[in-house]
């Protein structure tokens, strides 16, 4: 009589429980390398991510809008403007700027969002130092001053902007402007705004000249005390000697 084979043991095959028990824990030793792979990718895709504003940072949507200037260009302005619309062109904080004969560039870290609208001032100590003028982002080299010529010029941001021009007012209360991108300049009145949003406006014109009648007058008047100081030194002397 053939006896049955106990249930537990009818799909038993001589040494088919150990390799399966050996698979099982090679694929779970597998798997558990595996975790901490992933977890390692996902803490660099992190870390990217968190990088990736400085990286990226916009600055190509910011055009050379304003300059300004007196008449030996030691007083000078540049302004910059995002007329973007995004807002993330944060990049304005490390840029450059060159004339027709100076080149300048900056490293101050990118600028808080968001930047659609707003200006980036670079100038000169003289003009930063004026009554009403807001502070510059950006201070040009004693080096690089005057910046551009007065007589005119052609001024690039870095690769993304230029601005080329004509004589500039040099009264010291107009600016030229940049209505639009390319869209010609206009003669204004100076508004100087900073990234802080603060915005100013100068008066660097030179000090007043005496008109000639007034000059005459000051002369004649100088004239006529020397003369009668002449004359009274003289009476004196007449005195004395009688």
């Amino acid at each position: 009589m053939t006896e049955a084979t106990p249930r537990n043991d009818r799909n038993a095959v001589p040494g088919r429980i150990g390799t399966h028990r050996m698979e099982h824990g090679l694929r779970g030793r597998s798997l558990a390398g595996r975790v901490p792979t992933r977890r390692g990718l996902a803490a660099a895709l992190l870390l990217l991510l968190a990088q990736a504003p400085a990286a990226w940072a916009g600055i190509h949507t910011w055009d050379v809008v304003e300059v300004f200037s007196n008449a030996d260009g030691t007083i000078q302005y540049v302004e910059l403007l995002d007329r973007g619309t995004t807002g993330g062109e944060t990049g304005i904080g490390n840029g450059s700027l060159s004339s027709g004969t100076r080149s300048i560039s900056w490293s101050n870290g990118p600028v808080a969002p968001p930047t659609n609208g707003k200006s980036y001032l670079v100038a000169t100590a003289a003009f930063a130092a004026l009554p009403g003028a807001p502070t510059p982002d950006v201070i040009i080299p004693p080096a690089s001053v005057p910046f551009f010529d007065v007589n005119g010029d052609t001024i690039s941001f870095g690769a993304f902007d230029t601005l080329t021009f004509g004589a500039v007012p040099t009264n010291g209360v107009d600016a030229l402007f940049e209505a639009t991108n390319n869209g010609g300049t206009a003669i204004v009145a100076n508004t100087p705004r900073n990234y802080a949003g603060v915005q100013g406006s100068v008066d660097a014109s030179p000090p007043p000249v005496p008109s000639g009648s007034a000059g005459m007058m000051a002369l004649l008047l100088a004239l006529l005390a020397g003369t009668g100081l002449v004359v009274l030194r003289s009476g004196r002397k007449g005195r004395v000697t009688g």
